[in-house]
Order: structure tokens, then C-alpha cells, then sequence
């Protein structure tokens, strides 16, 4: 189906520049934008709350709110610092990354430098790095940048902050002028591969105990063998040849299932084993410990028992439920393997009026997984107009489903003349699907419906004037 427009604009953003009262939208747009300079932005900015950001922001800045604007030019390209690896050996150290990449579009950018500095374990401030706006993100290793105390035995702390010239830096005006940031605090922990485990505290724990649990602790229908010899049995059974691996690395524990591009949540930690099986590289990810990131510092909670968090396979769903499912998917013929299958029928699109014709409508979009395994960060377009001809509105929605369940999304949207059309198309594999979880959808004719929305008051022919419907089911 083919529309000539952008791609429903589910909340009403006119109005942001009208007095601010307590639970006003300008104060919800002021908080967002303070909390996008100050903090790490875990949105992304194209869909769902970054989206009506983004739309909130143009809206304000065209009816002339030249506080919002400024609000915008600062927080339009975040300062955002991140240590590559929560968990690390001396022999492989991670890398302390910052990043200034352009996430909001303002009419009138302009540009900074900042002097980043930094602070370990509480130590003295030290230059690091210099970087411009909108320039992306980059790394150092950790010793080059914070020195050899970097690199020690034990748990450590990052502190951040940031020295910001917009502009020329040379005058106090709406288009130069200086300020300082400071950056929400890091963390990491290093452990010496010269020790032995039993040498506190015993970081390699969090990377390496899994391999000695029995296995029954993850899951009560396998036997008493420590996870490493199950999983050897269970790669050696379907291997020719000797693979390499396996390989242990501590990684967050949200990467499993988070969207690709935005900055994981860090207050899981998990050690995961990567190996190689049946021409398929696989993944197990296990809970270690959580982290609590307070104003006085970070706290690390060491689980007593790892907890399964789920595995990947390449070509599958991620499975999340059984650990003792691994060699089922393994042995599967890739055609029958465990998939996700997004859809959307038109019977799905519930549109409700909001009872004064004044209002717009109430839209209710059930997205289904009719598949057998489940979906995460699934990309669900809507549009809505009343002809091909206008411009029309738009949102995105990035949402996970459950295996043979579904998830609502509800917006509003308004129709001048009366009557209109929605549609809705899901896309199972879009850039904002998880990196290592590439399951193609198996039957994508069935991810697009439109419904008419009071089709009685719509000219003849409405239907056949929106041109070509054949990818797209509707009524």
C-alpha cells in the first residue's frame, strides 16, 4: 500500500509554548531534555518517547519558546560515557568509550568541544580525552586513559565530568558560551589472571562460576554434572570436528535482548559462554551479580548461585525459559527451528471515539506473535491520513512479544475531515532489532493491515484511491 506521506502522531504536542504549570507537557518536554543533558539517554530518539521528544522539540522551537531551543542545542548531541566490559582480565582490558552522537534534530544547531576529564576511585581529576559534537563515539583502554591503577586487581569506579565550549567559547551569548557537565558515574571490575580464585575478592567468579554449578540448578529436568561437562557433552555429541571455544566474557546483562544502538542497562551482569556448534555460534548468558548505582557510590550484589538468563543460537529465537531446550534447537532443521512470527490483521486496528467530535481518536493496535519462540525490539510503523495526497502523520514503536502472545499499542489520532485510514506494518528485522538475534520474519505478508476509520463518511471509491493494497490487508 502506498501513501504519499512521512511515515500517527499519538500525543497532541501543539501548545509547549503555553504556561508551565506542574504537570504541564513543556515542564514533561523541560525535565526530558534536562535529564538528556545530565544522564545517560537510554531512548532512542525515532521511536515511541524519543519520538515525541523529537516532535515535542520542532513543535516548541516553531512557535518561537527560545528557552526549549536552547534546551534542545545542549542536550542535541549527549555527552555519554561507557566502559566497553563490566567484568575483565588484566590480559584483555576493556576500553572507557565516550560518545557524542547527534540524537535531536533543532533548526539552529550549534557545535561544541569538550575537555573530558576523569577520576578513579575517588582519586584526583585528570584530562582524558577532547571531543566535538556529533562526532560518534570512540575508546581508549583503560590503563591509556586513567593510568596503570586502571588496570589493578578489584572493583572500580569512574567518575566523570566534562568542560563544554559551544560556539566560539569566547562570550556569554545565544550562540557561545561555556559550561561544565557532570557525567553519570562508571564502573568495572579487573581481575588478576596471575591469582588464584581463592585470592579476594574473587572477581574471576563472575565471569567463570557457572561452569562448576550443576546443571540441575538451572534447570530441575536436567541431571548433577557441572554446566562445563553438560555443555562439552552436548558439543561434542554434535561435533565432527574439535571446535574452539568455549569462551567466557562478562557482558550487561540487558545486550542479551536490548535494542542495538542504545546504551544497555547496567545494573545486570552476566557471564556469558560463547561456542560453536553444528555450524552455529551460540551464546548462554548467566546472571552473576547486580549492581546498585546510588549517590554514594556503586554497590555490587555477588549472587550466591548464577542465575540462567537464557541462550541464543544463530538462526533461532532467543530462548529464555529452559536451558535443557539447547540440544533440541541444536539437532532442529533450520526450517522448523523456534521463530518469532509477527502480524497484524485488520480486526487488530480498534479505533474508539473519544465522545465530542472535537477529540481525537482513541487507537488500540494489538500486535501478535503467532510464532514459537519470542520477539524482541520488533520496529510497528503507524500511519494515518485522510488522503494519499496530504502529508499526513506518523509514530514508531518498538516492542517485544512474547511466543503465541501479543502487545497493545495505543495512541490518538486526530482526522480533520472526518474519516481516514490507519495502517500499521511491523517489521520484525529492522536497526533497532538486538545485534546477535537475526530471525527473519517467516511470513511477512501477513505484518501489514489498514482499517478505514468511518468509511460511511469517506467519497465513493475511497478505498481504491489510496492505490495499491496488495501487501496490506484491510477493511
Amino acid at each position: 500500500m502506498t501513501f504519499a506521506i512521512a511515515v500517527v502522531c499519538g500525543i497532541c504536542v501543539a501548545g509547549f509554548a503555553s504556561a508551565q504549570t506542574a504537570d504541564s507537557p513543556r515542564l514533561r518536554l523541560v525535565q526530558a531534555l534536562e535529564s538528556m543533558i545530565a544522564a545517560e539517554p537510554r531512548v532512542h530518539y525515532t521511536h515511541d518517547d524519543g519520538e515525541w521528544l523529537q516532535l515535542a522539540v520542532t513543535d516548541s522551537i516553531a512557535g518561537g519558546d527560545r528557552a526549549i531551543e536552547r534546551l534542545a542545542v545542549r542536550a542535541a548531541s549527549p555527552l555519554v560515557g561507557r566502559i566497553s566490559r563490566p567484568v575483565s582480565g588484566t590480559h584483555d582490558l576493556p576500553a572507557l568509550e565516550i560518545s557524542t552522537t547527534t540524537v535531536l534534530r533543532v533548526p539552529r544547531p550549534i557545535e561544541y568541544r569538550a575537555q573530558i576529564f576523569g577520576a578513579l576511585d575517588g582519586g584526583e581529576f585528570r584530562p582524558i580525552d577532547e571531543v566535538s559534537s556529533g562526532a560518534g563515539g570512540r575508546g581508549r583502554r583503560l590503563d591509556l586513559a586513567l593510568g596503570a591503577a586502571a588496570a589493578e586487581h578489584g572493583f572500580h569506579t569512574v567518575r566523570l565530568k566534562a568542560s563544554l565550549r559551544f560556539g566560539n567559547g569566547q562570550s556569554n551569548s545565544d550562540a557561545s558560551w561555556t559550561e561544565m557537565r557532570e557525567l553519570p558515574a562508571l564502573f568495572y571490575a579487573v581481575y588478576d589472571v596471575t591469582k588464584l580464585p581463592s585470592d579476594p575478592p574473587d572477581i574471576r567468579s563472575l565471569v567463570y562460576s557457572p561452569a562448576a554449578v550443576p546443571v540441575k540448578t538451572f534447570d530441575p529436568s536436567l541431571d548433577s554434572q557441572p554446566f562445563a561437562i553438560w555443555l562439552a557433552t552436548v558439543l561434542s555429541a554434535r561435533s565432527k570436528a574439535a571446535s574452539p571455544g568455549p569462551d567466557w566474557i562478562a557482558q550487561f546483562c540487558s545486550e542479551r535482548t536490548g535494542e542495538a544502538g542504545v546504551i544497555p542497562d547496567r545494573t545486570g551482569v552476566c557471564a556469558v559462554v560463547y561456542f560453536q556448534a553444528v555450524s552455529r555460534i551460540g551464546q548462554i548468558w548467566f546472571r552473576t551479580a547486580d549492581v546498585h548505582i546510588t549517590e554514594n557510590g556503586v554497590r555490587w550484589d555477588v549472587l550466591a548461585s548464577p542465575k540462567f538468563e537464557g541462550f541464543v543460537i544463530g538462526e533461532s529465537a532467543p530462548e529464555s525459559m529452559r536451558l535443557s531446550a539447547l540440544p533440541s534447537v541444536l539437532d532442529a532443521d533450520p526450517t522448523l527451528r523456534p521463530v518469532g512470527d509477527v502480524a497484524i490483521s485488520p480486526d487488530d486496528i480498534r479505533v474508539t471515539s473519544a465522545g465530542r467530535a472535537d477529540q481525537p481518536l482513541a487507537v488500540t493496535i494489538n500486535v501478535r506473535n503467532q510464532g514459537t519462540g519470542d520477539l524482541f525490539k520488533v520496529l510497528v510503523r503507524v500511519t494515518a491520513a485522510s488522503s494519499p495526497t496530504e502529508k499526513g502523520v506518523s509514530r514508531q514503536f518498538v516492542v517485544d512479544i512474547p511466543a503465541q502472545s501479543s502487545t497493545e499499542i495505543t495512541l490518538q489520532s486526530a482526522f480533520p475531515a472526518g474519516y481516514g485510514v490507519i495502517l500499521a506494518h511491523a517489521l520484525q528485522l529492522s536497526e533497532h532489532s538486538p545485534f546477535e538475534n537475526w530471525t527473519p520474519d517467516p511470513t511477512p505478508e501477513d505484518a501489514c493491515a489498514f482499517r478505514i476509520v468511518n468509511q460511511r463518511l469517506a467519497p465513493p471509491r475511497y478505498i481504491e484511491s489510496l492505490g495499491d493494497t496488495s501487501g496490506c490487508r484491510g477493511k
